[in-house]
């Protein structure tokens, strides 16, 4: 299984509201819908779709993608799988309590790719998973 993570995030809100509010995603609906977030965040957000349990967001060249919550260590760590999605794949979040009102981030992609795959996939991967890193981190999440 390859593994892709982002850059290790500072949001600077504390684990628990964090974790609270990623744990679930239907939150950021009404933060979407509502246009009270930074242009640049809901440029990156336009056209998820958000439930209780899963976001649902394109991804080019593969076409929609549906990460469902799988599991759960509250406050740090949430497991998503792509319920619509070619190949075995994995997202995960990692929380870690920096003190405070300061949380650390981490997001990894975890796929089973074949040797073929991997040398085309590693580039958008890699740069997936640091765009959501970032995307995460510049959330308001004292407005979700």
């Amino acid at each position: 299984m390859e593994r892709y993570s982002s850059d290790k995030e500072t949001i600077n809100y504390d684990i628990n509201t964090v974790y609270s509010k990623l744990s679930n995603p239907e939150c950021f609906k009404a933060l979407v819908e509502n246009g009270n977030i930074p242009a640049e965040v809901k440029e990156r957000m336009g056209g998820v779709e958000f439930s209780s349990d899963s976001i649902a967001f394109n991804a080019n060249p593969v076409g929609k993608v549906v990460l469902q919550i799988v599991e759960k260590e509250e406050p740090t760590k949430i497991v998503m799988t792509a319920a619509s999605f070619p190949i075995p794949f994995k997202a995960v979040i990692n929380l870690e309590d920096g003190g405070g009102s300061t949380t650390y981030l981490t997001a990894e992609f975890q796929v089973e790719l074949n040797i073929m795959l991997r040398a085309m996939a590693a580039k958008p991967l890699g740069d997936g998973v640091k765009k959501m890193g970032q995307m995460l981190a510049m959330l308001p999440y004292d407005r979700l």
